[in-house]
């Protein structure tokens, strides 16, 4: 199986459609360029399934240095393995 590893919001876009956070670092204008490019990355990844738990510690990466394999974001943070079925 093939594994992913996903920037904050591409978790919340993936899992629950989520973008409202994206507001509030963004105009409305790149809110909706980067809607765009995690809805083009998911896609191209999908069908995926999330690979980690948190609570256990396993499959997330508190602070990576890589970019996020779904919408490429070069952002340094917080990441989580998601894998393709």
């Amino acid at each position: 199986m093939e594994s992913f590893w996903l920037c904050d919001d591409c978790l919340f876009a993936a899992a629950y459609e989520d973008y409202s956070t994206l507001s509030l670092y963004h105009s409305q204008d790149e809110v909706e360029q980067r809607i765009a490019a995690l809805h083009r990355g998911l896609v191209r990844l999908m069908p995926i399934s999330a690979d980690f738990d948190p609570e256990a510690g396993w499959g997330v990466r508190a602070f990576s240095p890589l970019p996020c394999d779904g919408c490429g974001s070069p952002l340094y943070g917080q990441r989580h393995r998601f894998t393709r079925l």
